[in-house]
């Protein structure tokens, strides 16, 4: 659901949740691709936005874990 200036109106009814479109680079409701090129569910668009932000967190707190484990041994 875009408005003007492709911003996402999250507020839509979401029966399914929110999808990322890896072919568009957009949050989707619904999903306008097929399940090998989506990411999701979310529960609203602004997740879908940021999952690499999210991403990329908690990939970092599991490297640091790591880190702490190995200087344990």
């Amino acid at each position: 659901m875009l408005h003007g200036g492709g911003a996402v109106d999250s507020t839509a009814w979401n029966p399914t949740g929110w999808w990322w479109c890896l072919d568009h680079e957009r949050a989707e409701n619904p999903p306008d691709a097929p399940g090998h090129r989506r990411l999701g569910p979310y529960d609203s668009a602004e997740q879908a936005e940021n999952w690499k932000t999210r991403l990329d967190a908690r990939n970092e707190e599991w490297d640091e874990s790591d880190r702490r484990w190995a200087a344990d041994r």
